[in-house]
């Protein structure tokens, strides 16, 4: 975990495990690996070196669309990755849109399971 008042976990909430790693593996490139907490229905995601760690949830609700909580994830090129999110299953939101020259850049998609999920890029 990261230090005082800093991001240090993250949950995506979703409907099916395979899914949603075929998803973020092929997007992120992340690793996951399935918790051995007895009883547990989770996987930990693991962002890789200098990002904090994160997991996914089996959804209370298969219904239940989005979530509360939006994660921003630094990316070197907004558009490309929108673009691969769209190809993995994801829906765009917001195209990459400037905050200002100092701030960089955000964009949105939706996961497969409805998620709001946000990019970042200092450009």
């Amino acid at each position: 975990m990261a230090g005082k008042n800093s991001i240090g976990w993250f949950e995506i909430h979703v409907n099916d495990f395979d899914s949603a790693i075929k998803f973020y593996g092929g997007l992120f490139s992340w690793e996951f690996k399935q918790s051995q907490s007895t009883g547990s229905s989770y996987w930990n995601i693991f962002p890789g070196e200098g990002s904090i760690g994160g997991g996914f949830m089996k959804k209370s609700k298969p219904e239940q669309e989005g979530s509360a909580v939006v994660i921003y994830i630094e990316v070197d090129n907004i558009e490309e990755t929108l673009k691969r999110a769209a190809e993995l299953g994801g829906k765009i939101h917001t195209q990459k849109t400037m905050i200002n020259e100092n701030a960089g850049s955000f964009g949105l998609f939706n996961d497969p399971d409805g998620n709001l999920i946000g990019l970042w890029s200092k450009n």
